[in-house]
């Protein structure tokens, strides 16, 4: 199953995700910014960039980005944005499987649980497997993950929010190895479901595949602000990795 295609596509994904805004996107890169040394210019991929919010704050801290992306109508935003922003970026429709490049990064990031979405493993293992292809040798790569272990502890069945007279219910469970959520969207009337189904990998899981594929861990985050990984407590998985 597609979820994504068709989600990330809708013109409701960023209604739901709208707390998720420049002001996190920036938080995140300055923790990006203290744990790896980049030279002023360097160039960065975004694998999964959406919307573009992690990109734009590159780009305006001078980083050469290139920002990959499945969906049109995601692409399309952040380019609007990056215009808004006065930057330059080099969108690339594509799923991230299709993308290839000639070109060597000096830091891939995969942000804001972007990986897990396939029910095949060779393909999301592949995303990380890619990210170190990509890359020159030195260079590092960011992922940016939901922690498991806290997740598990603290899952929240349902949310309701109703704003401007559209009501977004998000209905939340553990399906095996998966976290699926369900969404609806109430306006005017109409009711628009939507779904999404993630891979639940374990902090292990996610170091071994990145030892597999030839990276070496430099730090682990916990945190959007910088505080050191607590597998119980850290509300995020955040890998450094070097290749």
């Amino acid at each position: 199953m597609t979820w994504y295609k068709d989600w990330f596509n809708s013109e409701n994904y960023l209604k739901v995700y709208r707390h998720r805004d420049e002001t996190e996107a920036q938080s995140l890169l300055s923790v990006i910014e203290k744990n790896i040394n980049l030279n002023p210019g360097s160039s960065v991929l975004d694998m999964a960039c959406g919307a573009g919010r992690h990109s734009i704050v590159f780009a305006k801290k001078g980083f050469r980005v290139t920002a990959v992306d499945l969906s049109s109508r995601l692409i399309s935003e952040a380019k609007q944005n990056a215009k808004a922003a006065s930057v330059v970026i080099n969108f690339v429709l594509s799923d991230i499987l299709d993308y290839e490049t000639n070109e060597q990064f000096d830091l891939v990031v995969n942000l804001f649980t972007s990986i897990g979405y396939f029910e095949n493993e060779d393909e999301n293992y592949s995303v990380i497997s890619k990210a170190c292809k990509f890359l020159s040798k030195g260079g590092y790569f960011v992922i940016d993950y939901f922690n498991k272990d806290f997740l598990l502890k603290n899952l929240i069945p349902t949310s309701i929010i109703s704003e401007n007279g559209i009501k977004i219910t998000q209905n939340r469970s553990i399906k095996g190895n998966r976290v699926v959520k369900k969404i609806n969207i109430e306006n005017d009337g109409t009711i628009d479901k939507y779904y999404e189904s993630v891979r639940l990998y374990s902090y292990e899981e996610i170091k071994n595949m990145l030892t597999r594929s030839g990276f070496k861990i430099t730090n682990e985050i916990g945190d959007f602000h910088g505080s050191q990984f607590e597998k119980n407590s850290s509300p995020r998985l955040i890998l450094f990795a070097r290749k």
